[in-house]
């Protein structure tokens, strides 16, 4: 603990950067280290070290670590550094962290944005890689003060604070009827119960995503010994001396009021200042640009400068600034952040010369990208991160390869796909590519890597309208299929319209086509009955960036859903037409060529747009003078000025506030609030069903404060935008073509809060429950999936006691694999017993494994 971290005085250079960033931001996903001893080691999925947890989301206080988030943008790949400050990590790991952090960038050629994110204040951005996994959970200690261990046979009370919307952000508290407030969700939780407190002023979609974390550490953080029952309640209205029992107090006469930690943000929100930053002369200078409105002529190649919001910082690093500019841009935007008497926690963002995100262009007005000429690269970008304006053969051939270079390999190996049918996995042998938006599939593919050693994914691809009853089966059964490979192959989690790159490369071949349906769900306590489009016509909506990303996808067979930017595939009894949008691309019309024959093997008609025959809308339920008029056009000589953004916008607070939601879907339109959808000539108010009274009335006054309140800074007035409200279910079709694969059914699906705490509370494990509740489905599906529920290794060799004593033959487990019994071990027990870790044992040869087996008495 004595030791200091000594900052180097030059730029690392791409040969000196750490070892442990070799191989990094090839692929599109998200990739951490933490920093421990001033050095950064990897997280690995599914490793057993504690650094591992950070990929689900659990992050120790006294910890200091980096996050490269790679994903894919304009048919290239685009990165994001995050470097996150624990609030107990010390002043040496935090200056580490960050030239860490500097050394990464420079490793990927100075292309990606920085992010400084401090605990308990992170950005909206950051927050959203942990969507997934169920937001983030803050631990105590750290690498260097250590890790309290967890004695589950002790297991102490403790009190967990859920807060969040949309982000779900857990932490331990006191405790103590002061740590909590009506604002949040609170979780008590003792060795044999589980409380979710609710407070009243919590919104039911806080509700809703909490049960989900409470479900988690139920199943999760409980064993066998500590099955714990659920009870909800809802302040004010269930009965709730019991919960203030376990916590050992009385009832306080008022718990704290509902609290805003953005307070802040109103006062600040209009400071909106440029800073020009030289050390030319030997000492850093520090001036304001006061002219305005702020241009991007203002910002020099030669120097660097802090662009302040109020609500963040932005350094901005010019190509031919001074090594020293570059080296310490971070340090002086935090020494500003002191200087002008701002929050420690403010965000900041270091910015590369032409690199520039929508998120810092927007304090620009009409700030226009450089037209690139054939064989140009645009100041301060390299070559694989342009996007190309002018059209040359060759230069877009070598940026394909460029892409192609970054995936795992060609996508030629070897194939294999199941669907979750029944509760069942099986094999599908025809129409590989073809998948069902109402199913759930496990890929399993198979390869050589570059250094010719066997590989392997296995993608669990979960439709939108899947039951959670397949999905939990597709992530289940993967694992189970990942164990039994011997623990190897990568597993990924693809959703229906999320797809990575290399997971349509492995489907090139044949064609990726996504139909509507599905197979019924098989728990043994619904009915649900396959569902398919039988009636002879069906519409297929196809788009890509490229050869290989291009997709098909079942709309509705109706006049609407076209877009002229794009082609569609419509098939009739009689018929198969092909219809070529005007601002098609020609990767669209190859593929639809390709895809076309698996949807009906005949000769297609080729409809251009606006010359479609009558029985082509005929077949889209309309006539030649209405069809045309029905759907989004795109004009094709006009290129957009921005790509669609969304927000969650409320005026709760007292003023008007909009956090903005970044690779949006539509799972991402949240039905307590109101969202804003910005295309720029655009601004649709999307209205939730749960919204306020209020903001529903004043709905069209928020999006008109929202492009006012920006417009000396984006140059765009509320007379240049056209403002449209719209409502939850009735969307239209020039809102909805921002949203791939839009699912009108997908609002009538959801269930009710009340229906989803009934359903928690029903399912806690029968030996927990007083009355005797049904178990529920993860418990049912963890007896009869090996290795599920944990236990001993003195009942793995003898078998279970009855009446206190061993039988003969052994008493096993019910459901028990005894051809696998190592795999009920606990990690530290297995590592305990075996004298290696799970994933160096599944490396060893099978007949080594079989001997270790027999020597254990697990055999």
């Amino acid at each position: 603990m004595g030791d200091k971290f000594k900052e180097p005085s030059s730029l690392p250079t791409k040969d000196s950067c750490d070892k442990a960033f070799v191989g990094s931001g090839n692929v599109a996903g998200l990739e951490v280290w933490r920093v421990e001893k001033f050095k950064v080691f990897k997280a690995k999925l599914n490793g057993g070290d504690t650094r591992d947890e950070s990929l689900k989301g659990k992050l120790y206080s006294g910890d200091s670590y980096i996050f490269l988030h790679t994903k894919k943008k304009n048919s290239a790949l685009d990165r994001d550094i995050f470097f996150w400050l624990g609030k107990d990590s010390s002043q040496d790991e935090r200056g580490a962290c960050a030239y860490k952090t500097v050394e990464l960038d420079t490793f990927h050629d100075d292309e990606p944005t920085q992010h400084r994110e401090v605990q308990g204040h992170e950005t909206p951005e950051f927050l959203d890689l942990f969507k997934a996994v169920g937001g983030l959970q803050y631990a105590d200690g750290g690498v260097d003060s250590g890790f309290t261990k967890v004695d589950r046979d002790a297991y102490p009370t403790r009190l967990l604070h859920i807060k969040g919307r949309r982000h779900i952000l857990t932490a331990e508290v006191k405790v103590d009827p002061g740590s909590m407030n009506s604002g949040d969700v609170f979780v008590l939780d003792t060795k044999h119960d589980i409380y979710q407190w609710n407070g009243k002023d919590c919104s039911k979609l806080e509700k809703q995503h909490a049960m989900e974390v409470t479900r988690k550490i139920r199943d999760e953080d409980h064993n066998k010994e500590c099955r714990a029952k659920i009870s909800i309640i809802d302040e004010g209205v269930d009965s709730d001396t019991e919960f203030w029992e376990k916590m050992g107090c009385s009832k306080p006469a008022q718990v704290a009021a509902a609290t805003d930690d953005a307070a802040h943000e109103k006062a600040q929100a209009a400071n909106i200042k440029l800073f020009h930053l030289s050390d030319e002369s030997g000492s850093l200078k520090v001036d304001e640009v006061t002219a305005r409105p702020l241009t991007k002529d203002m910002l020099s190649t030669a120097d660097a400068f802090i662009l302040s919001t109020g609500a963040a910082i932005f350094a901005w690093i010019g190509k031919e600034a001074s090594g020293g500019e570059k080296l310490h841009s971070m340090k002086y935007a935090t020494e500003f952040i002191a200087k002008e008497g701002l929050p420690d926690w403010t965000p900041v963002s270091r910015i590369s010369e032409g690199t520039e995100a929508q998120t810092f262009k927007q304090y620009f007005p009409h700030w226009k990208d450089a037209l690139i000429l054939p064989g140009a690269v645009p100041a301060g970008m390299s070559k694989s991160k342009f996007k190309k304006q002018t059209f040359d053969h060759k230069a877009m051939f070598e940026k394909k390869k460029q892409e192609l270079d970054r995936l795992p390999d060609d996508g030629s190996g070897n194939l294999t796909v199941w669907r979750m049918e029944k509760r069942e996995k099986v094999q599908v042998t025809s129409q590989i590519g073809h998948f069902y938006s109402g199913d759930s599939y496990i890929i399993l593919y198979e390869y050589k890597d570059q250094r010719g050693k066997e590989a392997a994914f296995i993608y669990f691809w979960q439709g939108h309208e899947s039951s959670q009853d397949e999905k939990a089966d597709s992530a289940i059964m993967a694992m189970q299929l990942d164990d039994e490979m011997g623990g190897y192959p990568v597993q990924v989690r693809v959703v229906q319209g999320k797809e990575p790159p290399h997971f349509f490369k492995i489907f090139e071949k044949m064609g990726m086509c996504i139909h509507e349906g599905g197979i019924g769900s098989g728990f043994k306590n619904r009915d649900d009955a396959d569902q398919y489009d039988t009636d002879g016509t069906r519409l297929f909506h196809v788009r890509g960036t490229n050869d290989f990303n291009t997709r098909a996808v079942q709309v509705k067979e109706q006049s609407s859903s076209l877009s002229s930017g794009d082609v569609f595939i419509l098939e009739t009894p009689e018929q198969l037409y092909l219809w070529l949008g005007k601002g098609c691309s020609g990767d669209e019309r190859d593929f639809t060529h390709k895809i076309r024959t698996s949807i009906k093997n005949t000769e297609p008609e080729l409809v251009t747009e606006g010359s479609e025959p009558a029985e082509f809308w005929k077949a889209l339920g309309t006539t030649p003078d209405v069809g045309p008029t029905s759907y989004a056009k795109v004009e094709v000589e006009d290129t957009p000025e921005a790509d669609p953004r969304l927000f969650q916008c409320s005026d709760a607070r007292g003023y008007f506030w909009a956090e903005e939601i970044f690779d949006f879907d539509q799972a991402d339109l949240i039905e307590d609030d109101v969202m804003l959808l910005d295309t720029w000539r655009e601004v649709f108010v999307w209205i939730g069903e749960g919204a306020k009274d209020n903001e529903r009335k004043e709905a069209m006054e928020l999006a008109k404060k929202y492009v006012g309140d920006a417009a000396e800074v984006t140059g765009r007035g509320v007379d240049d935008v056209v403002f449209l409200v719209i409502r939850q279910g009735i969307e239209p079709v020039n809102f909805t073509c921002h949203f791939l694969g839009w699912s009108d059914d997908k609002w009538r699906a959801g269930k009710t809060y009340e229906e989803m705490k009934a359903e928690l509370e029903a399912s806690n494990p029968a030996e927990a429950a007083a009355m005797g509740a049904p178990a529920s489905f993860d418990s049912e599906l963890a007896k009869v999936t090996v290795g599920a529920v944990k236990y001993s290794y003195e009942i793995m060799m003898n078998g279970e006691k009855v009446n206190g004593e061993y039988t003969d033959p052994p008493t096993w487990p019910e459901s028990l694999d005894l051809t696998q019994k190592e795999l009920y071990l606990a990690d530290e027990e297995f590592e305990s017993v075996f004298g290696v870790s799970r994933q160096d044992f599944a490396k060893l040869p099978k007949w080594k494994q079989l001997n270790k087996k027999k020597t254990l008495k697990l055999f």
